[in-house]
C-alpha cells in the first residue's frame, strides 16, 4: 500500500475544471467524450502540448469523466463522485507528481500507485491515475510504469500529462493514445484572461507565456508581470558594459530560469526579425549593436547565441547548473550587445 511519503498533493479540482471547461478546449471534450461512450478510450492517454496548454486541466476533467456516474458529455458536478473528487478525497482517484522535497517521480511512488491500481475499485466504477508532469518520472519509475500500461485492469486509466514529449520514453508513447491540445488564438486568450483580472497587462505576460493563457496566469501569480521591463534593463546594462555577469546568473537560476531563457529568446528572435526586415538605409535606433561596422559578425554570433538559448530551454529540468549556464548566456549577450563588441565586467545596478 502507498504511504503519505508517496502521495502527491493534487491541485485544487474545481478552478481546474473550471479552467478544462473554456470554450477552445470544447473539441477536446466532445472527443474524448465520444471516445469514452463508445468504449473507444484507451487505458493509457498521453495530453501532450505546450507548456501551459492545459494538459494537467484536460487531464483533471478526463477523470472526473470517468468516476461521474450522471456523466452525459460531462461531469455533473453534483453526484458523489464528483463531490468527493472537488473535495479531493475520491478513493478511486490518484494523482502522482513530483514530491515537494524531490526532484522527480520515483520509482516507489510508481511502485505504490501500480499496487493501488491493481486492487478493486472502492467505489465499484473506474479507477483512475493522473501523472502530471509525466516528464518528470525517474528512468526507473519509467520502467515500473510499463507494467501497469502493458497489463491494465478493467476500468483502470491512466492519464499523462506532458509539455516534454522528447522527455518520455519510447516504449511509454507506444502504449499511450496521444492528444496533443490546441492554444486559443490572441484575442481568445486575452479575452480569458482579462476576466480574471482587468488590471494586469496581459499582452506582455501572455507573449511571455508563448501564446498559453494557464501559463501566463502562473506568471503573473508568480509576480512575473514585471519581467519584461526587468529584463530590458539587463540589456541595457549590457549594453553600457555593466552587467554583473555572477550577479545576474545567480539571481536568474533561482527566479523564474525557464521564463528568463524563454524572454530572452523572444528577445533575441525579434531582434533578428526586425533586422533582417530593415532597410540598410534606416538607421534602427533600437538594435544599436546590429548597427555597427562589424554587422555581419553581431548576426552570426545572435544566432550562435539563440540556438545556446534554445537548446538550455529544451534542456531545463535536467542535470544543468543553471547558474553557469546564466554566467555563459551572460557573457555571451554582453558581447553581442555592448558597444565595443567586449564582454561587460563592470555590475548591474
Amino acid at each position: 500500500m502507498e504511504s503519505e511519503d508517496d502521495i502527491a498533493l493534487a491541485p485544487a479540482a474545481g478552478p481546474m475544471l473550471d479552467r478544462a471547461g473554456v470554450e477552445w478546449l470544447e473539441p477536446v471534450r466532445l472527443r474524448l467524450a465520444r471516445m469514452h461512450s463508445v468504449g473507444l478510450l484507451p487505458h493509457g492517454f498521453l495530453v501532450c502540448g505546450q507548456a501551459g496548454a492545459g494538459q494537467a486541466e484536460i487531464a483533471t476533467w478526463l477523470a472526473a469523466r470517468l468516476l461521474c456516474r450522471a456523466a452525459e458529455g460531462q461531469p455533473c458536478g453534483s453526484c458523489t463522485d464528483c463531490r468527493l473528487i472537488l473535495a479531493g478525497s475520491h478513493p478511486d482517484f490518484r494523482w502522482v507528481s513530483v514530491l515537494a522535497d524531490k526532484k522527480e517521480i520515483s520509482i516507489d511512488q510508481l511502485r505504490a500507485l501500480s499496487e493501488t491500481l491493481s486492487m478493486r475499485s472502492y467505489r465499484g466504477g473506474a479507477k483512475v491515475a493522473v501523472i502530471s508532469p509525466a516528464e518528470g518520472m525517474s528512468a526507473k519509475a519509467h520502467n515500473a510504469l510499463l507494467k501497469t500500461l502493458e497489463e491494465p485492469a478493467p476500468e483502470t486509466y491512466l492519464v499523462l500529462a506532458t509539455s516534454r514529449l522528447d522527455r518520455i520514453p519510447k516504449t511509454i508513447l507506444s502504449r499511450c493514445a496521444r492528444l496533443a491540445l490546441p492554444l486559443p488564438d490572441e484575442e481568445a486568450a486575452l479575452a480569458w484572461l482579462r476576466q480574471q483580472d482587468k488590471a494586469v497587462d496581459w499582452p506582455a505576460v501572455l507573449a511571455l507565456a508563448r501564446g498559453a493563457p494557464f501559463l501566463a496566469i502562473e506568471h503573473e501569480q508568480a509576480g512575473l508581470g514585471s519581467l519584461d521591463a526587468e529584463m530590458l534593463d539587463v540589456i541595457a546594462a549590457a549594453g553600457e558594459g555593466q552587467l554583473d555577469f555572477v550577479a545576474f546568473a545567480a539571481y536568474s537560476a533561482k527566479n523564474a530560469p525557464a521564463a528568463r531563457l524563454d524572454w530572452l529568446e523572444n528577445w533575441l528572435t525579434r531582434s533578428l526579425k526586425d533586422d533582417a526586415l530593415a532597410s540598410d538605409l534606416v538607421n534602427n535606433n533600437r538594435l544599436p549593436w546590429l548597427r555597427s561596422p562589424d554587422r555581419d559578425t553581431k548576426i552570426r554570433a545572435g544566432f550562435g547565441l539563440l540556438g545556446r538559448l534554445r537548446e538550455a530551454r529544451r534542456d531545463m529540468g535536467g542535470p544543468l547548473n543553471m547558474q553557469l549556464v546564466f554566467e555563459d548566456l551572460a557573457v555571451s549577450l554582453s558581447s553581442l550587445v555592448g558597444r565595443a563588441g567586449e564582454p561587460s565586467r563592470g555590475k548591474a545596478d
